[in-house]
């Protein structure tokens, strides 16, 4: 039974209950929904897919919502009351909620299917998880669930990049292996910067060294002027070498 056929029996049923107040909002949808067709497919009898009508039902509980939160701010209970019952007959025109696993499945196929692995693709990816979802996730928790993925696949593109030869197998996506690296070999260039700082913090303190005699005070700012020096420039040495070993991995 589609969700149309539901709403116009919940309505007969309310009419012969005598249920004015489901009766009410559900003729409310119903007015809401023939607006829809009308916008969508006007004089053409064609009716609304239950995807349709699931987003006119969020639509109407949004504006049930919000006119609640706005008679609890004027003081209006009995309003708000209401305005809350009337959520509650809608919602059971919403699909089943899915839970946090059923959500991180879908959505993770569905980025997947579509190619979409980057932060830069976010809205393509919302566009695709929302689709994938089919209403039966709230769109705050699809954004979460897809910031959460596209972050996680980018730490972990990250981490099969320094290690040899799993990259490879690990990325397909030729965009966000141009990405990290791009990335990387600027982080190269900052090394290469940092590298010249270090080296030359070494050689001053070397020649501060020499040049401080029996100056015990000198002597010892320097030496340890020379030691910063040279421990900055194994680390960055180290640094550029792994940046070095993971672009040949990701074949960059």
């Amino acid at each position: 039974m589609s969700l149309l056929t539901q709403i116009t029996d919940d309505m007969k049923a309310a009419m012969k209950a005598k249920d004015d107040a489901t009766l009410s909002t559900v003729r409310m949808l119903k007015a809401a929904l023939k607006n829809k067709q009308i916008d969508l497919y006007g004089a053409q009898a064609k009716e609304l897919s239950d995807e349709e009508v699931v987003a006119v039902v969020k639509a109407q509980i949004k504006q049930l919502k919000d006119a609640a939160d706005a008679f609890k701010q004027g003081g209006r209970e009995d309003m708000v009351s209401a305005s809350l019952k009337e959520v509650a007959v809608l919602e059971k025109y919403l699909p089943a909620q899915m839970d946090d696993a059923a959500l991180e499945a879908a959505v993770k196929g569905a980025l997947s299917a579509a190619g979409l692995t980057v932060k830069a693709d976010a809205g393509k990816a919302m566009g695709a998880a929302m689709k994938a979802v089919a209403g039966k996730a709230d769109g705050s928790r699809v954004k979460k669930m897809v910031e959460s993925i596209l972050a996680a696949f980018v730490l972990g593109l990250a981490f099969h990049a320094l290690t040899p030869g799993a990259a490879h197998a690990a990325v397909s996506d030729a965009q966000v292996i141009s990405s990290i690296a791009y990335a990387m070999r600027v982080g190269r260039i900052i090394l290469l910067l940092g590298g010249l700082m270090a080296v030359n913090t070494l050689l001053a303190g070397s020649f501060k060294y020499m040049a401080a005699g029996g100056n015990e005070d000198v002597g010892h700012a320097a030496h340890m002027e020379m030691i910063n020096g040279l421990l900055g420039t194994i680390i960055i040495a180290g640094l550029f070498m792994g940046f070095t070993v993971a672009l040949k991995n990701i074949g960059a």
